[in-house]
């Protein structure tokens, strides 16, 4: 296997800042829905309010619900970006769904960075929303840029490992709210395709 200077695998650096960056949620997230709202499609009838339906017909309630999951989906990011600055993955279990493979993919990178004493310097992550789209009452899509600053990942030394710089991708962010919690989740992010022009 090909080692790169300090003796540590190519291959594993590649995994520490991919979990780090915004393509974690580009190789942990191939699918196109979360499970809670294939749930949620099978329970509710086929005339209920759609996204286009709630655009056109929009309420206090629907705004008011619509800005709590933008609002929760930056705050995920912010303790996400929080859990690799202090390597600590245990404050992650309650931003993602159960099956999110966000949450592995991030646990294994916060491992990966804590077993090889490195440190995650910058890399701040954030969202410019696009569009917001009610899928059920307890699921919401949000098309949004998903933007990175430039970070470094660096030995306890502050010997450079690997230098990333700021990017942008947009990006498909699947929340819900499943049966028991009282706070949005993330269940999926995909990377996404905008068709509009």
């Amino acid at each position: 296997m090909n080692k790169e200077p300090g003796g540590t695998p190519a291959m594993s650096r590649r995994r520490i800042t991919t979990g780090v960056l915004a393509a974690t949620f580009v190789v942990a997230l191939l699918g196109t829905l979360l499970w809670t709202r294939q749930e949620d499609e099978r329970a509710t009838s086929p005339s209920t309010a759609t996204a286009s339906s709630v655009e056109s017909l929009p309420t206090s309630t629907t705004r008011d619900t619509r800005d709590e999951v933008v609002e929760r989906l930056r705050q995920i990011l912010r303790v996400r970006d929080k859990a690799f600055r202090e390597r600590n993955a245990g404050i992650l279990r309650d931003l993602y769904t159960i099956d999110c493979p966000c949450l592995e993919g991030d646990r294994n990178a916060i491992r990966e960075l804590t077993e090889n004493n490195y440190h995650v310097v910058g890399g701040a992550t954030s969202v410019r929303v696009r569009r917001v789209e009610r899928v059920t009452d307890r699921s919401w899509l949000v098309i949004a840029d998903f933007q990175s600053a430039p970070l470094r990942i660096e030995a306890e030394d502050n010997r450079l490992i690997r230098e990333e710089p700021a990017g942008s991708d947009l990006f498909q962010f699947a929340l819900s709210k499943p049966t028991g919690s009282q706070e949005w989740l993330l269940g999926q992010a995909t990377a996404y395709r905008d068709r509009s022009g």
